[in-house]
């Protein structure tokens, strides 16, 4: 902090980074649920996955851009964090019920 910002302000835009990530995390999940969904009534399904896989990477890296034009490597790496995190908790939300020997509710 010795540009000249405060703590709150600092904290704010890490805040900031960290919701933007999460909202691309998120954005990615839901482009690949759809993807998921439409993957039995296409007639090519391999277009499909490439295309979608594309748009979605081509979606996330832009905001990454965004970010890290915005900000220095640590507010890159708290969007990183955020995108990281709806897939973790995604997946233990929806984990198999052999997984952990108990079934979820």
């Amino acid at each position: 902090m010795t540009d000249g910002t405060t703590l709150p302000a600092s904290l704010f835009a890490y805040g900031v980074s960290f919701g933007l990530g999460v909202a691309l995390g998120l954005a990615f999940l839901w482009g690949l649920w759809l993807t998921v969904r439409r993957l039995e009534v296409t007639r090519h399904p391999g277009f499909l996955m490439m295309g979608s896989l594309f748009l979605r990477l081509g979606i996330t890296l832009t905001g990454f851009y965004f970010i890290s034009q915005y900000g220095d490597w640590q507010h890159l790496l708290a969007a990183v964090v955020g995108f990281t995190l709806p897939r973790l908790l995604i997946a233990h939300r929806i984990r198999a019920p052999g997984i952990s020997g108990e079934p979820r509710p």
